[in-house]
């Protein structure tokens, strides 16, 4: 194989070249000393020299990265002074071109930073320093840096600067920002949550809140609030895992919020401020309800009955003892200071918020008044359907001739439940005004204490009662029923928040929940005396909407007297209207003297009036007499409870017991004779139900229930279905009837 010759040329030459040169880089060390370099002494020295300054450099650069703000600028004063010499030697004749930099540095400092941190302090550190280099370098190269004048004013001067901006507000919340997360990453390595970055921390008023990017770490917010990271992070602050709670952020799904309390959330009490101020007097397009208050961060509790986006429907649940009284009082004590709110309620089980409020209530039905609550719940559906013919379904706008209707039901189950005797003529209407009230502006609050259909009557509040209350209940299945997804939402169980604390509330609105402590209304004699203080509603139905609601007109509204433990300002705000039938009272006795116009506001009457006394005496005799003379007489014998209660048990459900049933039983004089005496004035025109238990005097449902029994006794016939179904005597009945009733006979 031909291989190419080799070139020998070039390289050769060029080390030939290169070798004939001199060399510039001689070793400065003997000839007899170049073989080895360096002697062992000399390299030892140069060794040792270079790790030192390495170390030192290490050192330092460690020291500046633990606080390059506050270090760095020091470093950089430090290191300004010398270079002032050298402004001195070169450019000692032009002092004023150096200072003429200043202005241009200022003005960049300010606009900079101000801009970032809107922080004047801390830009006004900066801007001095900026401008005060080329003032220094100025100043330097006039006077020199080897005097003591120059080196005793460069050294306050730079000490004020650097003071200035080590404690200027945005240096001191980086370095506790700084320290919290350092302590953050404590508790991060400790809980799991390695990788994790504190973003903000937040002060509570019993705690912390920490702001947290989890994005770092590989899980999901989702994941760690539900998971026992809550119990980790309370292991670290020794507290109680309900002290702790993880919560997803809204708007970022790589953020969570950690919230710790560290303090006794209840240590504070939680008065009402209506029981120690004077009423002011709002609309309820003002705002929402306020009822109580977050005790960790104070803000208030507040539900929305109305605004610009239309009503909303509110659903309470507890158990005895919850406290749903002191809830509704709140509501109610709200709406009657609206000037565009008109509140009624219905108590069928125990009447107390009707009893309460009654003064500051358009209208109320309390125990054994199921007509009267009937004919509330047929004036709200009237309401809106006359609402909604006007406005064609647009949402209300309240005003005081027009007011939001504010419905309250305490006690739902004695309404509607599986055991209410007017269920069935309740529940239609009920359920009317949970679905078409919101726009109309009749508004509907239920109370109960359980979430299931047996109390509730329907669904139609579940699905249309976007505010959610739930008090103290007795167990974390009642927490489930009446919030199926509260563990999901991290919501604190109602069962087991805040042990041995009363007036405890979780409110839900939409997607969003607050829990807290009600204010204090369960000082029933002040509420009393506050419901007195309110007066009738000064909102009022329309007199041509008025008139279009049976009965409305005739609910009328009882002279109110302030009772004598109300306050001095509740008496002052609202008095009694005169009774004629009670005689002028004497003039007030002088200061320091009993009795007076204190004690006739108590009692009605001046107490030394012996003449006035004497006659209310009388009068109370007389009203007692007249009372005890309808009264049935004892029977000879003591009947059993267990029988009374079956009794009354067939009784309730006369209308669907069989006839022979109903023909067992007794029909009472006072029942029978004023039924039978209309029907005989009747003749051939009968009567309706409606007519019949305005002549008996007794409630709808106990009038059907006797109208049964006498039907199934032979006594009366019906002719008809429902409410245009019309009673007769059988020898006055049509003939179809008779027909019917004799072919039954013979049967």
């Amino acid at each position: 194989m031909h291989r190419p010759p080799r070139r020998t040329t070039g390289r050769r030459t060029t080390r030939r070249r290169r070798s004939a040169e001199p060399d510039i880089w001689q070793s400065p060390w003997p000839e007899d000393h170049r073989r080895g370099r360096m002697p062992e002494a000399g390299r030892a020295a140069g060794l040792a020299a270079s790790l030192t300054a390495l170390a030192v450099a290490r050192r330092y650069g460690q020291w500046l990265s633990r606080s390059p703000d506050t270090r760095g600028l020091a470093s950089g004063l430090v290191a300004l002074y010398p270079v002032g010499e050298i402004a001195h030697r070169f450019t000692a004749a032009d002092a004023l071109q150096l200072a003429a930099f200043a202005p241009p540095a200022a003005l960049a400092a300010w606009v900079g930073t101000y801009k970032r941190h809107r922080s004047v302090r801390y830009s006004a550190a900066l801007t001095a320093t900026f401008a005060g280099v080329p003032v220094w370098l100025a100043t330097a190269a006039h006077l020199g840096v080897t005097n003591l004048s120059t080196l005793l004013g460069y050294s306050v001067a730079a000490s004020a600067t650097w003071s200035a901006y080590t404690w200027s507000d945005v240096l001191t919340q980086r370095r506790a920002h700084a320290e919290r997360q350092a302590a953050w990453q404590n508790i991060a390595d400790l809980a799991g949550l390695q990788g994790s970055r504190l973003v903000a921390t937040h002060d509570t008023r019993v705690g912390v809140r920490f702001k947290v990017d989890i994005r770092a770490t590989g899980k999901t917010a989702k994941f760690l609030a539900s998971s026992d990271l809550d119990q980790r992070i309370a292991q670290q602050y020794s507290i109680g895992t309900a002290q702790v709670r993880v919560t997803e952020d809204a708007k970022h799904a790589g953020i969570v919020w950690i919230t710790v309390q560290l303090r006794d959330l209840w240590a504070e009490a939680c008065p009402h401020p209506a029981l120690t101020g004077e009423t002011v007097r709002r609309s309820v397009m003002d705002g929402p309800f306020v009822v109580g208050t977050d005790p960790e961060n104070g803000d208030d509790l507040a539900v929305t009955v109305f605004d610009h986006k239309g009503g909303r429907h509110t659903q309470v649940f507890a158990t005895n003892g919850g406290g749903k009284t002191v809830f509704l009082s709140n509501l109610v004590e709200q709406a009657t200071a609206c000037d565009d709110v008109l509140t009624m309620a219905i108590d069928l089980g125990k009447g107390t918020i009707p009893s309460l409020w009654k003064p500051a209530l358009d209208a109320a039905a309390g125990i054994g008044e199921e007509d009267r609550a009937l004919a509330i719940l047929e004036w709200a559906c009237l309401l809106i359907e006359i609402r909604s013919l006007t406005t064609g379904g647009a949402n209300h706008r309240p005003t005081p001739t027009d007011p939001v209707l504010l419905l309250v039901i305490d006690e739902i189950d004695t309404l509607v439940g599986v055991e209410s005797p007017v269920a069935h003529l309740a529940k239609p209407m009920v359920n009317n005004i949970h679905r078409r009230g919101r726009s109309a502006g009749v508004e509907l609050v239920t109370a109960g204490q359980r979430n299931v259909v047996q109390y509730t009557g329907s669904k139609d509040g579940k699905a249309n009662a976007p505010n959610k209350v739930i008090l103290r209940v007795s167990d974390t299945d009642e927490m489930t029923s009446a919030m199926p997804d509260w563990m999901q939402r991290k919501m604190p169980d109602m069962s087991t928040y805040a042990p041995d604390t009363d007036g405890v509330a979780l409110l839900v609105a939409g997607g969003r929940w607050t829990a807290g402590r009600i204010r204090d209304l369960s000082d029933v004699d002040a509420v009393r005396a506050l419901a007195a203080s309110r007066g009738t509603p000064v909102a009022r139905l329309a007199p041509d909407v008025a008139a279009q609601l049976p009965g409305y007109a005739e609910r009328g509204h009882e002279p109110v007297t302030v009772p004598a433990t109300a306050p001095e300002a509740a008496a002052e705000q609202r008095t009694a209207p005169p009774d004629p039938s009670v005689p002028d009272a004497p003039p007030a006795r002088p200061a320091g003297q009993t009795g007076g116009t204190d004690r006739r506001r108590a009692f009605g009457i001046d107490p030394d009036d012996q003449g006035a006394v004497d006659r209310l005496a009388g009068e109370l005799v007389a009203e007692v007499e007249a009372r005890l003379r309808d009264l049935p007489e004892p029977p000879d014998k003591p009947v059993p409870l267990a029988d009374l209660m079956n009794a009354k048990a067939t009784f309730d459900a006369a209308e669907s017991n069989p006839p022979a049933t109903n023909r067992a039983l007794g029909v009472p004089d006072r029942i029978a004779r004023p039924i039978l005496a209309l029907l005989t004035a009747r003749a051939g025109r009968g009567a309706q139900r409606a007519e019949l238990v305005n002549e008996v005097g007794k409630s709808k449902s106990t009038v059907a229930s006797w109208l049964a029994v006498l039907r199934d006794q032979g006594v009366i016939t019906t002719h008809g279905e429902g409410k245009a179904a019309r009673y007769y005597l059988p020898q006055h009945a049509p003939a179809d009837v008779r027909a019917h009733d004799e072919s039954g006979d013979a049967e």
